[in-house]
């Protein structure tokens, strides 16, 4: 009987720790930028210096959430060395699934809200005008590891039901990046084709439970526009 106890308190001990944990993942993620731009204001430094400060310093709040979650992600990597085949083909085929309706439910509010440009999409572009190397970083590799943690690792540690999950995560990542780039009312509307398309990495992680999975169709579903720019290169020279 004590024993069961034990094992009960022990269990509901861990589940506030990984409660505790994620919050704070959470808080720092969304503080850090305020922080690190009140430095540089402080110390007055300008572009295009601050933006590659800012750059470092958002892969320094990576590597301290990667150091939060590091046993947990070591065990994954493992798992997909194991399984990479069989994550692999799962995942695609959630990935080719998902980014069908994505693009369905995206034309047709694009059809229906033309006003709803992607604004986030625009502030990357500005980000490749000044510096390609920093936006392929940002976007292939940044993004894809940090939000991945941020908005589905954290959850998954906490929210045990399946749809609850990907629900909640697709809607909190995908509010998260609309309202981040808002610049008029109509870019609201993409909150619904960007919910989609992050409910769909949710589904990915929460059937193969391995965050390196949906790491990987996101950085590949980043990496295809510039594949598309490389090609486009390619047949202008040749």
């Amino acid at each position: 009987m004590k024993s069961k106890i034990s094992k009960e308190r022990i269990e509901k001990n861990q589940s506030y720790m990984k409660l505790f944990t994620s919050i704070c993942v959470i808080v720092l993620y969304f503080i850090w930028p305020y922080f690190v731009n009140s430095i540089l204001s402080l110390l007055g430094i300008k572009e295009p210096l601050s933006v590659y400060l800012t750059l470092a310093a958002d892969f320094i709040l990576m590597i301290v959430i990667i150091s939060i979650y590091f046993d947990g992600l070591r065990n994954d990597f493992i798992k997909l060395k194991k399984n990479f085949k069989k994550f692999f083909i799962l995942g695609g085929k959630i990935f080719i699934l998902g980014f069908i309706v994505y693009t369905i439910v995206s034309s047709v509010f694009i059809f229906i809200v033309p006003e709803a440009t992607n604004a986030n999409t625009n502030s990357l572009l500005n980000i490749f005008d000044k510096s390609p190397m920093m936006l392929i970083i940002i976007a292939i590799f940044y993004y894809p590891i940090i939000e991945e943690l941020v908005f589905k690792k954290t959850f998954k540690d906490v929210l045990t039901n399946k749809w609850f999950f990907i629900i909640t995560t697709a809607i909190i990542n995908a509010s998260f990046e609309v309202v981040l780039s808002y610049q008029n009312i109509y870019n609201l509307v993409n909150i619904i084709p960007t919910a989609v398309f992050y409910g769909m990495l949710s589904y990915i992680y929460y059937e193969t439970d391995n965050i390196f999975v949906s790491m990987g169709y996101r950085m590949i579903y980043n990496l295809i526009p510039f594949l598309l720019a490389l090609l486009n290169v390619a047949i202008i020279i040749f």
